[in-house]
């Protein structure tokens, strides 16, 4: 474990080169000193976001148990907004427990792109410890991908065709996923990002907090992660819709053999009926 967050931590200050500690127990690495107002903002909003009337300057847009996703807006001196994902760790068997999440995902976001994956820029990465050291807090600062939203959510409120064009615009983010040889164990809808206006724009994707990174790509980790990510839009698409999209991503990662395409959809096809828990999806090589 103890290594694993060592080279997360290596990861992260390679990217965010300059820090900053505006109090003994809180630190952030941050892309440059013009960030510094943005954490001021940031850490103000998250002090005040469980009060009842809430910071005006912020959408929360995810909030789970243990972590929040909001948009702060451009104001209290922002010149932009950004998208902010923070781990809440308020329990002691927490603080143990998930330490690595907001580190996992800021360090597993920066690989991403350097692998030449569509993610959100990173302009920084915070922590707040209690006062034995342990994290309390963990806190990401994003690029707001304005304009674009979860393709589930755009399915659900779209006719068929549009959905049909949705998928297809994904074969390239999926070949990039295959290039970079990165395994993203939870692929699913809330995880690519489409352009509302342009469907048939790049799509992105914005969470990886469970990745990981190989050196060389898989066709085995392709076909689960297309048969995982099928699997959440089929409401929406026709079969044929499915076949389409996976004969267009097997094409652009160069699959051309009979053979080989017969084999890629055998194994996506299994992946796309089979439910999985997290040791077996751990597992896939």
């Amino acid at each position: 474990m103890f290594s694993l967050i060592r080279q997360g931590t290596r990861i992260v200050k390679s990217a965010l080169k300059f820090t900053y500690n505006d109090s003994k127990r809180t630190k952030w690495w941050l892309r440059d000193e013009s960030l510094i107002p943005v954490t001021q903002s940031v850490a103000a909003a998250i002090r005040g976001i469980s009060k009842p009337t809430g910071p005006s300057n912020v959408e929360i847009i995810k909030w789970r148990k243990l972590k929040i996703v909001f948009r702060i807006e451009g104001s209290e001196g922002l010149a932009q907004s950004f998208i902010v994902k923070a781990y809440l760790l308020s329990r002691f068997k927490h603080r143990l427990k998930y330490r690595r999440r907001g580190l996992n995902e800021v360090a597993n976001l920066i690989r991403a792109k350097r692998r030449g994956i569509n993610t959100p820029d990173v302009y920084g990465y915070g922590r707040i410890n209690d006062i034995f050291g342990l994290v309390t807090v963990s806190i990401i600062i994003l690029e707001d991908l304005c304009g674009r939203s979860a393709i589930d959510e755009l399915m659900h409120t779209r006719p068929q065709d549009e959905c049909s064009r949705m998928l297809i615009s994904t074969v390239s983010l999926f070949s990039k996923l295959y290039r970079g040889a990165c395994n993203l164990f939870d692929m699913n809808g809330g995880s690519v990002m489409l352009c509302e206006s342009a469907l048939d724009s790049e799509a992105f994707l914005v969470d990886l907090e469970r990745a990981d990174f190989y050196d060389r790509p898989s066709v085995e980790v392709l076909m689960f992660e297309a048969g995982y990510f099928a699997r959440s839009c089929r409401n929406w698409v026709s079969t044929e819709a499915i076949d389409q999209w996976i004969g267009e991503l097997l094409s652009a990662v160069s699959i051309n053999g009979s053979g080989e395409i017969e084999k890629a959809k055998e194994r996506f096809n299994h992946y796309f009926g089979t439910d999985l828990s997290r040791k077996e999806r751990l597992r896939i090589r």
